[in-house]
């Protein structure tokens, strides 16, 4: 009998450690969903040109990451006023723009100015003037055009007319809206009021580094989606003697052309050309996009 309940007891415990073996317990567990694909890009907080002096303190991180066909945009910033509410935005440009990280990303160009069509982050910062904020859709971004994160002091919960100052400062128009008006945005939805700019955070806006200093504003940079320039004909303009610079980031495989100067490049879906040549015909001439004849840009070169 004895026999047979040691037999017994040993059948149990090889069993158990089969099922464990079955259930994941080895390494495999923490590689996450089986078939999750991932791609994050980040950038950290800088106070923009022109922001308030007390914006020089805001130091944080922001972090872009597209999973499954998703897209997840977080940031994470301290040196803010304390207690404050605050508002990000997408936006599809570079913090290095005359207007830091140009128009704000739409899913649908055009349409309306409200999540889910646009990706902003509220939040409160706490004591310690410290704040986080998450938010997510189901579409993904598609790469090039998450340009940067902008931070603003949030009008729209907050009694501060500027960043710092109660009464005294102006108010900016953000990205047209009209703060004396009330009204509906697009798709019928409220207008939001939105303060001067406080600070950006690069992500695909081809920042400026040591080895290519001009690569921030000084360089435009195309985006193209559906056979489409996102943001409308791009009007570039040099002087003869000058370097003709400029980039063009495309969802589909194109071949982009240069008339006039007779330049092609191709490029893939999903990634990005540069054009660099000297300014020596002048007059205005075509960029576009050869198979679809489509133009996306015009190139005026004076005298």
């Amino acid at each position: 009998m004895k026999d047979v309940r040691k037999l017994t007891v040993a059948l149990f415990v090889l069993v158990a450690a089969v099922a464990l073996v079955a259930c994941g317990g080895g390494d495999d567990s923490t590689t996450g969903t089986a078939g999750e694909e991932s791609q994050a890009v980040r950038g950290k907080f800088a106070a923009v040109a022109d922001a308030p002096a007390a914006a020089s303190k805001v130091t944080g991180e922001a972090e872009l990451e597209r999973t499954n066909g998703g897209t997840t945009v977080s940031i994470s910033v301290s040196g803010l006023e304390p207690k404050t509410p605050y508002i990000a935005h997408l936006h599809t440009g570079g913090c290095g723009q005359a207007e830091p990280g140009g128009p704000h990303f739409q899913f649908q160009k055009g349409g309306s100015e409200e999540p889910p069509n646009e990706i902003h982050l509220r939040f409160t910062s706490d004591a310690a003037g410290e704040g986080e904020a998450t938010a997510s859709s189901k579409r993904e971004v598609p790469p090039g055009e998450a340009g940067s994160v902008v931070l603003h002091v949030d009008e729209s919960h907050h009694e501060m007319t500027s960043y710092g100052a109660h009464e005294s400062e102006t108010v900016f128009v953000h990205e047209g809206v009209d703060h004396s008006k009330e009204g509906k945005g697009h798709e019928g939805e409220p207008q939001h009021a939105h303060s001067d700019k406080i600070a950006c955070a690069e992500l695909e806006g081809m920042a400026a580094t040591e080895d290519d200093p001009q690569a921030a504003g000084d360089v435009p940079t195309i985006v193209v989606r559906d056979g489409e320039p996102v943001d409308g004909i791009a009007e570039l303009e040099y002087s003869a003697g000058d370097e003709i610079r400029f980039r063009v980031t495309s969802d589909a495989a194109e071949e982009i052309h240069v008339h006039g100067y007779d330049l092609a490049k191709d490029v893939p879906a999903g990634g990005t050309v540069e054009f660099a040549f000297p300014a020596d015909l002048e007059g205005i001439y075509e960029a576009e996009l050869e198979q679809l004849g489509i133009q996306i840009a015009e190139l005026r070169v004076n005298p």
